[in-house]
């Protein structure tokens, strides 16, 4: 028998994390040019890996 719990796609959690990641290596070259900016990147960084970072492994399950 088929379960929801099969049938979800998996993965999102990775892909944000992955990105936050990607901003993180690309951030100081925008810090250097732009003190402010440069800050607001590595935190939209950090909120976005840290948000795929809850939805992959924090996330508590619904029970039925």
């Amino acid at each position: 028998m088929a379960h929801s719990e099969h049938n979800r796609p998996k993965g999102s959690g990775m892909v944000m994390i992955a990105i936050g990641i990607l901003i993180f290596v690309f951030a100081p070259g925008y810090f250097k040019n732009d003190l402010i900016g440069g800050m607001a990147i590595i935190i939209f960084g950090f909120a976005i890996g840290g948000l795929g970072f809850y939805i992959s492994f924090f996330k508590k399950k619904k029970t039925a």
